[in-house]
């Protein structure tokens, strides 16, 4: 079975308006830059979910997406919409949608959002 960010990041390849896409955390060699829209996905979530008959049957699984808009972006809802609609249609939920915020420093607009999954487990697993 793949990891949680695995699966959401193969599912968010293809938007167009992502500039860069990362999973589990950002390289360390790359560098800030606010001319480009960025998402890091991130695993929250990561456990058995129901058991029948003293076996495990599914899985949830949980991602944070978190988006750092570029300063020159305004399509802001658009963006999230597409987004949440996406991860909705391959049957995630979304857990939570938090506020978009100003990063202090770099001046960019964040939004951050919990979506989650339940995975069925293969037998003989």
């Amino acid at each position: 079975m793949e990891t949680p960010t695995t699966i959401a990041k193969k599912l968010m390849k293809d938007i167009t308006w992502i500039d860069e896409l990362y999973s589990g955390s950002i390289p360390s060699n790359v560098e800030v830059n606010t001319n480009k829209n960025t998402v890091l996905i991130t695993e929250y979530l990561n456990e058995p979910s129901l058991y029948a008959n003293m076996k495990i049957k599914y899985w949830q699984v949980g991602v944070e997406v978190q988006i750092f808009y570029k300063l020159s972006g305004d399509d802001f809802q658009n963006h999230e919409i597409e987004l949440a609609q996406l991860f909705n249609n391959d049957d995630w939920e979304i857990e939570t949608s938090r506020n978009r915020i100003k990063d202090p420093d770099t001046k960019q607009w964040t939004k951050v959002f919990y979506f989650s999954k339940i995975l069925k487990v293969k037998e003989g697993i």
